[in-house]
């Protein structure tokens, strides 16, 4: 019962932040004609039958479709918090269903949002002191080099150091699997936000100066937060999904795209809500979580 009580604190404040903050809360579809192109997230199909007809849904992996097409149409901030679902996804930090926190600032960006998740983390645990450091320093800290802009020099970097993998990797495979070495040593000393993220992972971010306007909050070696300022150019996201379609077989929302010329220049996060709640309970797995 004491947990259970703890929950229902911790969702309050996170709750009553947002409300003082000016935040609208919203709710959104939690089944989908079109799936979430998350990169490195798989979307989970479901079958049913409407009018007599079967037809295929997608569990969302995430509320930002829903929420930026609400964003579009509102030009408000906005927050949400709700169950998203994830497949082959499972173990200490993973759950194929999970709470997750997100939420849309207008007018702002990703520099925006590390400050509110500071104010959010001073609410919820007392930090006070936090750290922000660029993909290049967490590599350079962990391996003694900076990230390497080529897949053979990544390469090189992970023989060197007994890490596996596959020949025929792109760069952005080879990338992670450098990263979950570097990110399991962050945040341990004070919470770490991660930025100056390489163009190429830069997912739906604005880019500049060829990084990516995006930030990473790390809290004893787990990812916690993951935002960006939002690009907010048609034609860019189209590009962008496109090339995720192709490469994984999946539909296109087209109304998705098209609603990003209506979008306001904006900035976006979310959060995992039973990882954030683990930590604040002080437990080291989701498995201790009865509910």
């Amino acid at each position: 019962m004491k947990l259970l009580r703890l929950w229902n604190f911790f969702i309050r404040q996170i709750r009553e932040f947002f409300y003082e903050k000016g935040y609208l809360e919203v709710s959104t579809p939690v089944l989908l004609d079109y799936p979430n192109l998350d990169p490195n997230v798989e979307p989970i199909p479901v079958y049913l039958r409407e009018l007599g007809q079967e037809k295929r849904r997608w569990l969302r992996t995430s509320p930002e479709y829903s929420m930026k097409k609400l964003l579009a149409k509102y030009k408000t901030d906005i927050f949400q918090m709700g169950k998203v679902f994830r497949n082959d996804e499972y173990g200490r930090l993973h759950r194929t269903e999970f709470h997750m926190l997100e939420w849309y600032a207008v007018g702002c960006d990703y520099k925006y949002l590390i400050e509110e998740i500071k104010q959010l983390l001073n609410r919820l645990f007392g930090y006070k002191e936090f750290e922000v450091i660029s993909v290049e320093e967490a590599f350079k800290r962990h391996f003694g080099e900076g990230l390497p802009k080529s897949e053979e020099a990544l390469k090189a970097l992970l023989k060197k150091h007994n890490l596996n993998y596959e020949e025929e990797e792109d760069w952005e495979t080879l990338f992670y699997r450098a990263f979950v070495e570097v990110e399991r040593r962050l945040g341990w000393s004070k919470p770490t936000f991660l930025i100056d993220f390489p163009k190429e992972l830069s997912a739906l971010a604005k880019v500049r100066n060829n990084y990516a306007e995006r930030v990473e909050l790390f809290i004893k070696g787990i990812e916690i937060a993951n935002g960006w300022s939002e690009e907010t150019n048609p034609q860019e996201v189209r590009k962008r999904l496109e090339r995720e379609a192709k490469k994984r077989n999946l539909p296109l929302d087209e109304e998705f795209i098209e609603i990003h010329k209506e979008l306001p220049e904006c900035a976006g996060c979310s959060i995992g809500i039973d990882r954030l709640f683990m930590l604040y309970v002080g437990l080291s797995s989701l498995e201790e979580l009865p509910f």
